[in-house]
């Protein structure tokens, strides 16, 4: 798969539209939806046999850059949340 349409891709989107939900919805919990967020990360480390980590960076590196450029706190408290996760993530592999 090449890595303009690598899984990591739909993963990074699926973060920028949580995070988009966050930022409007002051009712949504961060833990409870990094949660959520993790656990797809996790469905997808199962489901394959590639490089984790690679999979995993490609998705916290654009979502770093996106989160230091993002002036909105709430959504880049979510944004950083989700980099922070994938580094801990990581470091498990």
């Amino acid at each position: 798969m090449s890595a303009e349409f690598g899984p990591y891709v739909q993963m990074g989107k699926l973060a920028q539209v949580m995070a988009h939900q966050y930022q409007k919805d002051t009712n949504l919990a961060l833990a409870p939806l990094l949660s959520h967020y993790m656990d797809e990360v996790e469905v997808n480390v199962a489901a394959d046999s590639f490089n984790h980590s690679g999979f995993m960076n490609n998705i916290r590196g654009p979502l770093k850059v996106t989160a230091d450029a993002t002036t909105d706190e709430r959504r880049k408290a979510f944004l950083q949340a989700v980099v922070d996760a994938l580094q801990e993530r990581m470091q498990r592999v």
